[in-house]
């Protein structure tokens, strides 16, 4: 079942089903909204994904070149000349500068790689001028965009992945653990997460002349961009630009004749803020209703960014002439490369520490428990499996009608709902136990063979 069944299913019950976007639009939020409150209210073992993360280990730089009342840090540093896939992994990293005699010790955070030599730091330096060994570090592993709650860490560079504990930050306080610690991982830790600030509004968009573009109506959103290739695990392909988002700014709708067309022109920011920007766009000639990304088709014989560029750095001067015509954007060689925008659920990158933190650059092994992908076209179907997919449709409809004043008809759709939820639990949350294990479990999270203890199913 897709959206557009579920769609009509609505339509079906209520007898209601007008050709109207607003109501459709509020629809499919209902149905959006109600899906993922089903799936984030259990471990539900079908939305259980396992994502390998990248994690770094603490980096001792010599002779970093720091001048006072400068936010530039001269050393040399890995460095994307790439426009499709620019950045560094340095971006958004912690540099830690050491005491001096006449300088106290300073935690400062990378911002921006202008190039293979200059880092930008989130801040002008206030100590002394002169060459310092800093320690920049990674200690925070970001989880991706779309999970909630982290079910296993495994550390699978000891051969056999092993499960790691979990441990809170006040326990390793309590405890007296030093949070500086390199080596093996022994166990992972809840840390705060990064919201990245979103623009008003799309900038630098105009209206330039074109040739057979055919009318048509393109909504532009535009988003902020920090660290495109400092995050742990991206949910876009390999050669798409990835990186913190922000969310979308309001939109900006653009009505086009078939002699118009849209270029995207970001202004120059401080490059101490380090956002990068994107666009993304919908037209509904096209059936386009999920925004995907702006991408350059054009470089001018070599002079302008290279095809495919989408990602534009916080110093601008990168102006993007993508295909905007719409026998291009109807055709399904388009819509089968088009970059979809992935939603954040919670607006924030949920992030996780490690102690003790790995001695060497390594893979993670994360099992976490995912939000479902936001239904918005009609062929995008539910996370929820097709047997128990109308329960989605008995929960739109039983908010659907509370806002109407039919509270009646509200409690007969919150009764069918809660029927189908006990059939998905039973499925789903009540899986046969497979294992036999002999002993019983060793510190609270290992079973240690005891070939004197009893038998026992677990699940």
């Amino acid at each position: 079942m897709n959206l557009h069944a579920l769609l009509d299913f609505c339509g079906n019950l209520l007898d209601y089903d007008p050709v109207n976007d607003t109501y459709r639009e509020q629809l499919v939020a209902l149905l959006n909204d109600s899906q993922t409150r089903l799936l984030t209210d259990r471990h539900w073992s079908f939305a259980q994904k396992e994502r390998t993360l990248k994690t770094y280990t603490d980096v001792t730089k010599v002779n970093v070149g720091l001048v006072n009342g400068s936010s530039v840090a001269t050393a040399p540093y890995p460095f994307s000349t790439d426009t499709v896939l620019p950045g560094s992994i340095f971006e958004l990293s912690e540099v830690f500068v050491p005491a001096t005699t006449t300088t106290e010790a300073q935690t400062y955070e990378v911002r921006y790689m202008n190039n293979a030599s200059q880092a930008i730091l989130d801040r002008d330096f206030d100590g002394t001028t002169g060459a310092y060994d800093c320690v920049f570090k990674w200690r925070e592993i970001y989880l991706p965009a779309d999970s909630t709650n982290v079910m296993n860490v495994a550390d699978p560079s000891i051969g056999i992945p092993r499960k790691s504990l979990f441990l809170s930050k006040f326990e390793r306080d309590d405890v007296e653990l030093d949070p500086d610690l390199l080596g093996t991982i022994e166990a992972y830790l809840p840390s705060e997460s990064r919201n990245i600030p979103a623009p008003t509004s799309p900038r630098g968009v105009v209206t330039v002349a074109g040739s057979s573009q055919g009318a048509r109506t393109v909504n532009v959103y535009m988003v902020n961009v920090m660290g495109p290739r400092s995050q742990n695990h991206s949910l876009y392909r390999g050669n798409v630009s990835a990186g913190f988002e922000s969310s979308f700014s309001k939109v900006a709708t653009f009505v086009l004749t078939d002699s118009q067309t849209l270029q995207f022109t970001p202004e120059t920011l401080n490059s101490q803020t380090g956002l990068y920007r994107r666009y993304y766009f919908t037209c509904p000639e096209a059936n386009i209703l999920a925004p995907v990304r702006i991408r350059n088709a054009n470089d001018n014989q070599g002079s302008g960014p290279a095809i495919n560029t989408d990602t534009v750095p916080p110093t601008g001067s990168m102006t993007l002439k993508p295909n905007l015509a719409l026998s291009h954007l109807e055709g399904q060689a388009f819509q089968s490369e088009a970059v979809r925008y992935q939603w954040n659920q919670s607006a924030a990158y949920r992030a996780i520490n490690l102690y003790p933190h790995p001695g060497a650059d390594q893979d993670l092994t994360v099992r976490v428990l995912t939000a479902p992908r936001r239904m918005q076209e009609d062929q995008d179907s539910p996370l929820i499996p097709a047997a128990y997919a109308q329960v989605i449709a008995y929960a739109a409809l039983e908010q659907l009608t509370l806002k109407v004043d039919n509270a009646a008809l509200s409690s007969v759709y919150e009764r069918k709902k809660t029927l189908l939820i006990r059939g998905m639990e039973a499925k789903y949350l009540g899986e046969v136990p497979r294992r036999i294990i002999k002993g019983t479990p060793s510190a609270g999270f290992r079973y240690m063979t005891n070939p004197f203890g009893k038998l026992t199913f677990t699940p």
